[in-house]
């Protein structure tokens, strides 16, 4: 018959291991718990910044774009372009904290761009058509060609005098090809491509190709002498994620 005092031992050792192991399984729970909530809090941050974009971001960028054509056109008054560059300003940073805000980046989407480009375009009394001949696009390249639509529309307002435009997503040798295009360029002597244009309409152009080449893909622009400026962006076609 076992000694009472190891009986004793034994069963405080498995007293002992028992609460150990409640511990450890209380530990991971609270551990547990406490990912969950930081999940669910992400998440109804990120619900909250895209809500936040949508609903403010689109009427900042708007108000931007229509403050810079105002300023503009007030060319011959000194006093109203000093008045607008301060709206445009506080436009800017307005636009900025918004950005900041928003921790997850609004997810822009290709048919979602065209259809607010056409009618933005119209509002201001120029004419736009969307041609699109390929089907459902994966959410990274309908975000990129998204991005690129409302670039090549910021363009179009801040540096052209645009009575047309029209924006095409086609599938040409193996890749999808977005061409956003439109009249009232300022005239060059000569075509330039690429480099020259870029530069001279900021660093929109080079932010897209950097985010386009993630996918694979490019970005070219073009101009003339006939006032036609040309965004040309291609991805390849069978591009998955």
């Amino acid at each position: 018959m076992p000694h009472p005092a190891y009986l004793v031992g034994t069963a405080g050792a498995g007293i002992l291991l028992i609460s150990l192991g409640v511990t450890l399984a209380l530990t991971l729970r609270i551990r547990r718990l406490r990912v969950e909530r930081e999940r669910a809090l992400a998440r109804a941050y990120e619900g909250f910044a895209r809500d936040m974009h949508d609903i403010v971001g689109h009427w900042l960028w708007l108000a931007s774009i229509k403050g810079e054509l105002a300023h503009r056109r007030a060319a011959g008054d000194a006093r109203l372009r000093e008045d607008l560059e301060e709206v445009l300003q506080a436009v800017r940073q307005a636009a900025h904290a918004v950005r900041n805000v928003s921790a997850a980046r609004h997810r822009l989407s290709f048919p979602g761009e065209a259809a607010r480009a056409r009618a933005l375009m119209e509002g201001f009394g120029a004419y736009c058509s969307v041609r699109v001949d390929t089907d459902e696009l994966p959410e990274p390249v309908s975000a990129a060609l998204g991005a690129v639509v409302r670039e090549g529309v910021t363009n179009m307002l801040r540096h052209s005098q645009v009575k047309r435009c029209a924006i095409e997503l086609v599938e040409h040798g193996g890749l999808l090809r977005l061409t956003v295009v439109n009249d009232g360029a300022p005239r060059r002597e000569a075509p330039s491509t690429g480099g020259d244009i870029g530069s001279d309409i900021g660093s929109g152009v080079g932010n897209l190709r950097h985010r386009l080449g993630e996918l694979g893909g490019t970005v070219q622009v073009t101009g003339g002498a006939d006032g036609w400026f040309t965004l040309i962006a291609e991805v390849p076609g069978n591009y998955s994620e």
